[in-house]
């Protein structure tokens, strides 16, 4: 303020300067400040920041701020030479101020100052200096910046503030903040003028204040493939340059931040909006664009430079597609990286092991993925290997399953060995289009890719050599491969498997072609699979009791297919129908009634009914129903419910000769209800008299009920050749008597029989045999009268 004990001058003197900072008057304003009645330059800043006009000229102002600051306002007068320009009196004084200041009284002149520092104190835009009394370059810059910040957020005009900074006789901070600032801002503007569609995000004050991964972002916020590396270099770069020299609020490094950007930028999530169909048009092919064509940040240490090619390595770590295109475009950066590398010495890597160890201690996988701490994103040689690696690996078996680099990382260093197992098998497996289309050829990549993904990339470094032989033969023998399975695994002197391993997949790959076959042909189809499968090793190399079992039951099923059966109403006979069932003598009982003259084949009936039932006790992984036993008192038409299947060990005590009794027995109904009473007569003589005691000692029922249903068996011809009581009283023809002869000697064979089943029959039921004997006497006695 001015020197004086007078405080209506001191107001006046205040209201003067500030009228004639309005006006942009800074001759006058040289005067006034230089002269004696002015002794505080603190004030006179103030006072110039507060109301020279934004839009004046920067240049005269500037240098009245410089002047006062450096306090040269005596020498720059007296280069002038002429000292009429000094106030020497107040009459000099006066005529500086208007007409209405010089009328205006203390009152009104102090309500008037009052007002004016109240609405600067009041105002959001203004900004405030230090003045440093010792440190005129300080003083400067702090004005500078207070009236460039105090514009921008008024006015928010960058070619105002522009000018201002751009003049010759600038602060080295404020040149360093133009360069680092203000240059950059005015670039992105320039190549991007939709940013000025949208209100600016932050003021220039801003730019040194918050944070910087915010301004970094803001800055490339349109940044594409195309212009990403020129973004960087002309704008981002001056930027962290600048704030890596100041500082800032933020105890932050602002390049690591840059870094964080580009890994957080190229973090693609599959199938979010943010992720495109093609590498180059998607964020993750700008950030591969800036480091194809940016060697990062100028570092003379190199520590920078470390950071930077870390970033490019976790940049790659953070892509979720799995198309060749993008796993391509992590090679091409890993390649970078190691260029990158190749240039900085004097650094010592760390071994795998100590990786894998340093993985392991985080508590799970997206703790040990985070940037810059995991260890797989150290710039080092071993990192850039583990990278090249697993990248590969993705690639590799992406082919056959989607795969990320994620997710064979995550297997590599935290899956366990049941995951890895179902991994490769989720590989080997593949999808049914994808394995239709595979060929010998590329069965045995995909199996020394496997042998590769263990023992080099160790993304299955848990599983064994065996783990990946089971995995591949019972795939290969699933999908029909038998030429391959022979060349890999039988006919190697050094087999990778042994017998017991092979017989277990042979089992199962047997179960999966028998269950899935479409008819009961062995000749053809998943049947003739299932064959060429049990004959890679039954019976050379392994005669066990499984194996054996299988070729019976395959045997027995292709014997049902010479017959004409059906199972399931509406549905041709396949395998699996007939193990659901699980009956043998039910399955063969169904045959003789749906085959006319099987009953004949009664050697092969009780043959094949053996084999089912043997055959039917081999147990299956896929669980249908258990083998079903026959109790003494089944018939040929009992127990044909299905059960769920348990167990499929064979029945205990069960007996051959049981089941060849009771196959006879159906053949003998068949025979009666094909009227062939003659067939029927020889198979109760010969198929089950002559084992009459064996049988009753097993079954007591059995032999006399079928005796007593054959003895009283009535032809349904035998009514319509057998005559009337009225032509057995006139008389026979020869015709007729030849029947009746024949006729004679059946009912006999039927009365011998009845007989026979008294003999061996309950109690109770000797008269109902006994009265069907009776009457077949008093027609024998009929017909023997007639013939006499």
């Amino acid at each position: 303020m001015p020197d004086s004990s007078d405080g209506s001058d001191s107001l006046r003197l205040w209201l003067l300067a500030a009228y004639l900072a309005s006006l942009s008057r800074t001759a006058d304003l040289r005067r006034l400040f230089r002269s004696q009645y002015w002794s505080s330059p603190k004030d006179a800043l103030a006072i110039l920041l507060r109301f020279i006009p934004e839009a004046a000229d920067p240049e005269p102002y500037v240098a009245l701020v410089s002047d006062i600051a450096r306090n040269q306002l005596d020498e720059d007068v007296a280069a002038g030479g002429d000292d009429s320009i000094e106030l020497r009196d107040e009459f000099e004084l006066e005529e500086l101020m208007p007409s209405e200041l010089r009328h205006l009284d203390d009152a009104a002149a102090l309500q008037i100052r009052n007002s004016l520092l109240e609405a600067f104190a009041e105002s959001q835009w203004f900004a405030k200096f230090e003045y440093y009394e010792h440190d005129a370059e300080l003083t400067i810059s702090s004005w500078i910046f207070a009236r460039i910040y105090s514009i921008d957020s008024s006015l928010g005009v960058i070619a105002i503030v522009s000018d201002i900074v751009s003049l010759y006789s600038m602060p080295a901070a404020v040149v360093q903040w133009r360069e680092g600032v203000l240059t950059p801002l005015q670039r992105f503007q320039s190549f991007y003028p939709q940013s000025f569609d949208s209100p600016r995000l932050f003021t220039l004050h801003d730019f040194t204040s918050v944070d910087p991964r915010r301004v970094i972002e803001y800055f490339l916020s349109y940044t594409t493939a195309k212009t990403v590396s020129r973004d960087v270099v002309s704008i981002v770069t001056p930027y962290v340059e600048f704030m890596s020299e100041v500082g800032g609020t933020y105890d932050m490094h602002p390049w690591r931040q840059f870094f964080e950007w580009m890994v957080a930028t190229a973090a693609v999530k599959k199938g979010t909006s943010s992720s495109s169909s093609s590498l180059h048009s998607g964020r993750f092919g700008t950030i591969l664009e800036l480091a194809k064509t940016w060697n990062g940040p100028d570092d003379m240490l190199g520590d920078t430079q470390i950071e930077y090619i870390s970033a490019v390595i976790a940049v790659c770590y953070q892509c979720e597609e799995t198309t060749n295109e993008y796993f391509e475009a992590m090679h091409s950066m890993q390649k970078r990286a190691t260029a990158l590398l190749s240039s900085l010495t004097g650094r010592t890597p760390a071994d795998e092991k100590e990786v894998k160890e340093r993985m392991q201690e985080f508590p799970d996988f997206a703790s040990a993925m985070k940037f810059p701490g995991s260890p797989l994103f150290q710039a080092s040689e071993t990192s850039l290997r583990i990278l090249d690696h697993l990248i590969t690996s993705a690639s590799m078996v992406s082919v056959h399953v989607p795969t990320n680099l994620q997710a064979v990382t995550r297997l590599r260093f935290f899956a366990s060995h049941e995951a890895e197992y179902q991994f490769l098998l989720k590989v080997v497996r593949g999808t049914s289009k994808e394995y239709a289309y595979r060929d010998d050829s590329n069965w045995r990549a995909l199996r020394s890719g496997a042998r590769w993904l263990k023992n080099k990339s160790m993304v299955l470094s848990r599983l064994s050599d065996a783990d990946i032989e089971n995995i591949f033969l019972g795939a290969l023998l699933d999908f029909g491969r038998i030429g391959l399975v022979s060349e890999i695994y039988i006919d190697p002197v050094h087999a990778p498997l042994g017998v017991t391993d092979m017989e277990k997949h042979v089992l199962k790959a047997f179960e999966e072609h028998y269950d899935n076959a479409s008819n009961c042909n062995a000749t053809r189809g998943s049947l003739k699979t299932a064959s060429q499968v049990l004959q890679l090793i039954y019976p050379h190399m392994t005669n066990s009791v499984n194996l054996h079992k299988a070729d019976v039951l395959l045997k027995a099923t292709h014997e049902l297919s010479k017959y004409a059966l059906t199972l399931v109403h509406g549905t041709p006979l396949t395998p699996v129908q007939v193990r659901a069932n699980g009956d043998a003598e039910e399955i063969v009982s169904l045959l003789l009634q749906s085959n006319e003259k099987a009953y004949l084949q009664i050697d092969e009936m009780i043959k094949l009914t053996k084999d089912l039932m043997y055959g039917l006790t081999l147990e299956f992984h896929n669980v249908l129903a258990a083998p079903k036993t026959r109790s003494s008192s089944d018939h040929e038409d009992g127990g044909s419910n299905s059960q769920s299947r348990a167990s499929s060990v064979p029945p205990e005590g069960m007996d051959e000769d049981m089941v060849e009794f009771r196959i006879a027995r159906t053949c003998i109904y068949s025979a009666l209800a094909a009227d062939d009473f003659k067939t029927a007569h020889d198979y109760c003589m010969h198929r089950l008299w002559v084992h009459a005691t064996e049988i009753a000692q097993l079954d007591s029922e059995l032999v006399w009920q079928v005796f007593f249903a054959a003895g009283r068996y009535v032809s349904p011809n035998s009514s319509a050749l057998t005559p009337s009581p009225g032509q057995l009283k006139g008389g026979i023809s020869p015709m007729m008597a030849l029947h009746l002869s024949g006729r004679v000697k059946t009912l006999r064979l039927q009365m011998d029989l009845l007989a026979r089943a008294m003999d061996i029959s309950p109690e109770r039921n000797v008269f109902e045999i006994l009265n069907v004997w009776q009457e077949f006497e008093v027609q024998v006695a009929q017909y023997v009268e007639v013939l006499s």
